[in-house]
């Protein structure tokens, strides 16, 4: 393995994905088919990967100041283009392209604020830390928006303490997430990590850029749940699959996987047993 030729020479980098790795995820989502409004134990990436040909998009804004006081009944598209929120798709299926996904959200006649704000409102019912983000999963042959999703989430038991633990070893830590968190939201709530090694609504390419980049100075272990971790996980000189939370994940991770854990608190014997 290459990581092993630079063992020694450089230090320890890990990448940790967000949901289902570091923190716990609490999802509320609409189903504009059926009308079905409900916590779901089940990742935005599994509703994608579902449909035919789909994409997941995150609004890149922040619900409190540019929609919680929006009239219910006006359109979310007719708002984003109202207000310029910015989006970012951060996963689809082959064959999607970006600019298709924005296409179709922004034309989208299905979806209004009512929708959001119901499902923003059940997500307060949990118990989640006060950032939260609005999601969306497109099902690209009918050209329209076929999940809502406000999205929150919690850390895990023991995530802060890791993370005390790396800062103390000289690890470099680094946050590389598909959801709405930013530096600044985060920073307060994980204070071992520096701010600008925090990084949200990463596309899979995104995470492997990234691995790549650090690997020129660090030998970096990646530390993933799910498909969107995949490429970054085989980028990685070392790869880690958590299971901590249940999902239906592909084979592919799974084989790609040189450990896996079912605490976030494995990593600490991983990297001990490491530096023997």
């Amino acid at each position: 393995m290459e990581g092993k030729k630079r063992e020694g020479m450089l230090g320890l980098a890990v990448v940790f994905d967000g949901a289902g790795v570091i923190y716990a995820p609490f999802r509320i989502i609409k189903d504009m088919e059926r009308g079905v409004t409900k916590r779901s134990r089940v990742s935005g990436i599994t509703c994608t990967d579902r449909l035919g040909s789909g994409a997941m998009v995150v609004l890149k804004t922040r619900y409190e100041e540019t929609m919680e006081k929006e009239d219910p009944s006006n359109f979310l598209s007719d708002l984003m283009k109202e207000k310029k929120i910015e989006s970012k798709v951060i996963y689809k299926r082959e064959g999607v392209s970006d600019e298709e996904v924005l296409g179709a959200i922004l034309g989208d006649k299905s979806v209004n604020l009512g929708d959001v704000h119901e499902a923003v409102s059940l997500l307060r019912c949990c118990d989640i830390l006060p950032v939260l983000g609005i999601g969306l999963i497109v099902d690209m042959v009918k050209g329209t928006i076929r999940y809502v999703i406000a999205g929150g989430i919690n850390l895990f038991p023991g995530t802060l303490k890791l993370f005390k633990e790396l800062r103390e070893w000289g690890v470099r830590t680094f946050i590389a997430s598909g959801d709405r968190i930013e530096s600044e939201e985060m920073a307060m709530y994980l204070p071992d990590v520096p701010p600008e090694n925090i990084f949200g609504t990463m596309k899979p390419e995104d995470k492997r850029e990234l691995v790549g980049k650090l690997k020129d100075e660090y030998k970096v272990m990646m530390v993933g749940d799910d498909r969107n971790d995949y490429l970054a996980m085989r980028e990685a000189d070392i790869a880690v699959l958590s299971l901590q939370e249940a999902a239906d994940r592909p084979k592919e991770v799974f084989d790609v996987a040189d450990l896996r854990i079912r605490d976030i608190v494995e990593i600490r014997g991983i990297i001990k047993e490491m530096q023997g």
